[in-house]
């Protein structure tokens, strides 16, 4: 019976064995890859962050003029970098609702943007050190909105004299019947 319990004994101490030194080889290369895991994921979350950072940013920078071109490509991706937060989507979804409104409410677009703004401070992790009349502060030289007063007047001309050249060229192209004129 001895025996049976010796014989017993060392094939599980044989077991153990194996299994420790499986252990010893195996657990190097799963420490690598779970290292490599977390390092992906770091990184990943990290460029999430950036990103989010760099639509944020680019926000608070052309909040005085949101229709510029870096803030549309910020708009045009919150949807991308802030899949995650459903506050920030809604917010932009609301702002985006009052760009369509004919006229457009200026008042209620900047106090729109002013909300999105804010879901993405807090979002970001910001929210503590910002308050809601800082995200509204613009600083815009005279010089400045003189410019764009000008550039808006000359494209608002340049698109009147295009509008009017069309519609002239389409009054003495279009005759008076739904027929086209005959060949002479």
């Amino acid at each position: 019976m001895n025996d049976k319990i010796a014989l017993l004994s060392a094939v599980f101490s044989a077991i153990a064995t194996g299994l420790a030194a499986l252990a010893t080889w195996r657990a190097p290369v799963s420490a690598a890859r779970l290292a490599e895991q977390l390092r992906r994921d770091g990184e990943r979350g990290a460029e999430r962050q950036k990103q989010k950072m760099w639509v944020f940013a680019m926000l608070m920078q052309e909040r005085a003029d949101v229709s510029s071109d870096n803030a549309v490509r910020a708009l045009n991706s919150i949807d991308v970098v802030f899949n995650d937060s459903r506050e920030v989507r809604d917010t932009w979804s609301e702002l985006f609702g009052a760009f369509g409104m004919k006229p457009l409410v200026q008042h209620l677009v900047d106090e729109r943007l002013r909300r999105l703004l804010s879901a993405m401070a807090r979002d970001i992790g910001l929210a503590d050190g910002l308050r809601n009349d800082d995200l509204g502060r613009v600083y815009m030289p005279v010089v400045q909105a003189q410019e764009r007063f000008i550039k808006d007047m000359q494209r608002q001309q340049a698109l009147a004299a295009v509008q009017g050249q069309s519609a002239a060229a389409a009054a003495a192209v279009a005759p008076d019947s739904l027929w086209p004129p005959r060949p002479e």
